[in-house]
């Protein structure tokens, strides 16, 4: 004879899973959020316990997020970390955003290493 290790073989007070439809509900409610924000690890929701949905639902096929990738930051920032050349270059449409914004990073990065 066998032994049987199921230690509940009725499946009582199991986990009821919840739909896409539900889901989706939920990613509609923060379009600006990514995958990591609704499972607690990204920046707009950094707290584990405050965690919308779990691994195994962000990962489900047929769902649409608002947001991937990395987000850009503000051009105020941009500004605050911009030459003066780099500045009047963007003003007058010679450089694009794109230029401007590696710009500002890169100094950034620089004044960061000086000090």
């Amino acid at each position: 004879m066998k032994k049987n290790y199921n230690r509940n073989p009725k499946g009582s007070n199991q986990w009821v899973l919840r739909s896409n439809q539900e889901i989706q509900s939920v990613i509609d409610k923060h379009p600006s959020w990514t995958k990591k924000d609704f499972r607690g690890e990204g920046k707009q929701n950094p707290k584990k316990e405050n965690a919308l949905l779990s691994r195994k639902e962000t990962e489900r096929p047929g769902l649409k997020f608002g947001h991937y990738g990395k987000r850009k930051a503000s051009i105020k920032e941009i500004y605050k970390h911009s030459t003066y050349e780099s500045i009047k270059e963007y003003e007058n449409k010679q450089i694009d955003e794109d230029t401007f914004r590696n710009r500002a990073r890169t100094k950034k990065q620089r004044d960061l290493s000086t000090n």
